[in-house]
């Protein structure tokens, strides 16, 4: 009797070489999958807004095997791999020449899109903060006031600041000396709003944000002169945060009023001197 020897199929659900290929398409690196999704997204941008390309720039628009890349989804714990030198070149070199073929204000358009949880969302959840410390007030101890009283000042210094990256996005002003593209740059701008509109108005409003919370609590009317002063102060903060140029110059009058101080003259003073 011969042995015969049964040979055993594969189980059809197992692919190896389909799986092989499907795992080539899963790139594991945040930097890649990032700038994919930038030109994924500006891609759509040009298509959508019917932006102006050479016939020989059009293919630039076509992702191809790029787009086909994706990054890993973690309830499929795929693990992916690193991308080539080949697809990084690919990949940064397309990113530049769409980049080259958007003008200005087709640019600002593209940055106001991808920064949108910054100039949307973050402007709403910081606006209910603000109201939600006036009407917080209402229900607290007077003691605590002070402490509203500091939200209300970050708050309105951080939306100045939103407002004028916004102004300046929507072409409406042209005096940012930032690159608007970059994010971390927008939020280094708007904290530096809230400490402004905290530091510079802090020691000024308090009385005003309290009278505006007995005014507003007790519906009791005031003469227009109260009302333009404690407006003007609770704004403080709002302007401060907008307007860089006004608080350079508010610390260099104090800069020069402590150096006076001590026996330095001041900048103009000093600067005549010279000549």
């Amino acid at each position: 009797m011969s042995d015969v020897v049964v040979q055993m199929q594969p189980d059809p659900i197992q692919r190896p070489s389909e799986t092989l290929v499907n795992g080539n398409y899963v790139i594991n690196d945040r930097k890649f999958n990032q700038l994919q999704s930038t030109l994924t997204d500006l891609c759509h941008f040009m298509q959508r807004e019917g932006v102006s390309i050479p016939p020989e720039k059009a293919h630039l628009l076509v992702v191809g095997k790029i787009g086909r890349l994706r990054k890993p989804r973690f309830w499929s714990r795929e693990t992916g791999r690193v991308p080539t030198e080949a697809e990084w070149g690919a990949l940064e070199t397309r990113l530049q020449e769409l980049h080259s073929l958007l003008g200005e204000p087709c640019r600002r358009g593209f940055y106001i899109s991808q920064s949108k949880r910054l100039l949307i969302w973050m402007p709403l959840v910081i606006m209910v903060g603000a109201v939600a410390s006036l009407f917080a007030t209402s229900f607290i101890d007077e003691r605590w006031h002070l402490y509203c009283y500091i939200a209300w000042l970050m708050a309105l210094g951080a939306l100045g600041s939103i407002a004028y990256i916004s102004m300046n996005a929507l072409s409406l002003q042209k005096d940012i000396t930032f690159d608007i593209g970059n994010k971390r740059l927008l939020v280094i701008r708007i904290l530096l709003g809230a400490m402004f509109g905290l530091i510079l108005a802090l020691p000024f409003g308090f009385g005003n944000f309290e009278s505006f919370i007995r005014t507003l609590r007790n519906n009791t009317p005031s003469d227009a002169a109260t009302d333009a002063k404690t407006a003007a102060t609770l704004l403080m903060p709002f302007v401060f945060g907008f307007s860089t140029t006004l608080v350079l110059t508010i610390i260099n009058r104090l800069v020069d009023a402590i150096g006076v101080i001590f026996g330095k003259p001041p900048t103009s003073q000093s600067s005549n001197m010279s000549h």
